[in-house]
């Protein structure tokens, strides 16, 4: 299927754990020479206008960045100290700011571009037509990136088999974002499949998986994170794995429907209680930076659900 539409939910709470997350692996893969390649398999448009009617109707980007970039320290002894305290978000957030000053809201390929260097490569897919076409423009001129890494390949092609075709890469070292929109419940199968293949082949890959916490697919998640989880450490058994969370409303408060019936409701109750991200061979201190400051990002999120 392809009804999902990003521009509904970017700059949403679940944004704010993927791109966090992103931003600190590849500021962690920016650390050594040797160049990489980041492969993004449902790359969506890049790039997002939150003053369209998509975005203004569910009003997820206010309750999420919006939200968020409101609470942080503006006076310079105040910022330095939350800067110290939280170096991730830092920088994730001094990037993410000079969009939201424009009311627009950078993918995660736009959050690419900003952090790979000219050596590095990255490699997109989108089946949707829209949106892909969407992607072609943003990724050809971008409002804050006018150099980008080397090499930039968009595919329109199935991003699972995008990745299995693809890697390992030349570049030996990389990372790849897996976030599929989860509308049928064979994401969940395919989703676990392409990473156990993909990992086998490539196992010093930066894997880094997306998924939402719903409720009604409880069962599927976790046999998804499962077999995840045991084909990598059967594959090294010392693989560092991190698995992130950021719930901003209790399950109970979680009201199950369709993408549809959310888009059709004037209030756009919660679909997802939270997300998490996956992520193997997680680099040295991800975790730890990662989840300090979900922690500050979640009493702030929360106040406003």
């Amino acid at each position: 299927m392809l009804s999902y539409q990003h521009a509904f939910h970017a700059g949403n709470h679940a944004d704010i754990l993927k791109h966090l997350t992103l931003t600190g692996v590849l500021i962690s893969l920016n650390k050594k020479d040797k160049p990489y390649t980041y492969f993004d398999t449902h790359s969506a448009s890049g790039l997002y206008d939150l003053m369209d009617n998509r975005a203004e109707k569910t009003g997820e980007a206010a309750q999420g960045i919006m939200r968020l970039l409101g609470k942080i320290p503006r006076d310079l002894p105040h910022q330095n100290e939350f800067s110290g305290s939280h170096p991730l978000l830092s920088a994730y957030l001094s990037l993410i700011e000079k969009y939201t000053s424009k009311n627009l809201y950078p993918g995660s390929p736009e959050i690419g571009r900003l952090l790979l260097r000219s050596c590095d490569y990255m490699v997109l897919s989108e089946l949707h037509p829209q949106e892909i076409e969407n992607l072609r423009r943003n990724m050809i001129k971008s409002p804050f990136c006018q150099a980008a890494c080397r090499q930039i390949q968009i595919h329109a092609r199935n991003g699972f088999e995008m990745l299995k075709a693809l890697t390992p890469p030349k570049t030996k070292r990389g990372a790849v974002l897996i976030d599929p929109s989860y509308e049928e419940a064979s994401d969940y199968r395919d989703v676990a499949d392409t990473i156990c293949a993909v990992n086998k082949k490539w196992s010093n890959g930066i894997i880094m998986l997306w998924y939402p916490l719903l409720a009604h697919r409880e069962s599927e998640i976790n046999n998804m994170l499962e077999k995840i989880t045991e084909s990598a450490r059967a594959i090294n058994a010392n693989i560092e794995i991190a698995d992130l969370r950021l719930e901003v409303a209790s399950k109970d408060a979680h009201k199950e429907m369709s993408l549809k019936e959310y888009e059709a409701s004037e209030k756009n109750p919660p679909r997802l209680y939270g997300s998490g991200m996956l992520v193997l061979n997680a680099p040295w201190k991800l975790e730890e930076e990662v989840l300090r400051d979900l922690d500050f990002v979640k009493n702030i999120i929360r106040k406003g659900i």
